[in-house]
């Protein structure tokens, strides 16, 4: 069986969160890329020591290894964000009750991370879906990571080359 890791639970919620924002029907990969970046950018530690609770050494090590490969490329956190929600669409007046289900596409890019997380047999982390959200080759990432003037596929191979440093991938791709 397939374990997502909390702190791809976390991307997960935040994702949510942003869909929700945008009042959208469903959770587009756009909106995980936006979890990823929000993960990335804020000081978890922190926020959640002032909530009093407490982040798990698994959790900060993710996202330390998630930093890593994001902050290689992606300079200028904030403004991609903001960049990437603008050219979201904005959804209708609806009220949700209960959580947003994926779409197609962002299910797909789960199955390529949990495919690659299968072959080491570890979680699935957000660093497994960052690397199958950039797979999925979604036009809003695209056009958000080229404003930011970030080549999709450097970023790839150097996730790719991350994971298999640090052993979350298998020697054969």
């Amino acid at each position: 069986m397939i374990r997502h890791s909390k702190s791809l639970l976390l991307v997960w919620r935040i994702a949510e969160l942003e869909a929700m924002n945008l009042k959208q029907e469903m959770i587009k990969p756009a909106h995980f890329l936006l979890g990823i970046l929000k993960v990335v950018e804020v000081d978890l530690v922190k926020i959640l020591k002032n909530q009093k609770e407490e982040i798990s050494e698994e959790i900060e090590q993710d996202i330390a290894d998630l930093k890593s490969c994001v902050g290689e490329f992606v300079l200028d956190l904030t403004y991609t964000r903001r960049f990437l929600r603008s050219i979201l669409p904005k959804g209708g007046e609806h009220s949700r009750e209960k959580s947003l289900r994926r779409t197609k596409t962002s299910r797909a890019a789960f199955g390529a991370a949990e495919s690659l997380a299968k072959k080491t047999r570890s979680p699935v982390l957000p660093t497994h879906l960052l690397l199958g959200l950039l797979e999925s080759e979604d036009a809003q990432i695209i056009t958000a990571l080229e404003k930011v003037h970030v080549d999709i596929s450097d970023f790839r191979k150097y996730i790719g080359s991350f994971l298999l440093k640090s052993r979350k991938l298998p020697k054969s791709l």
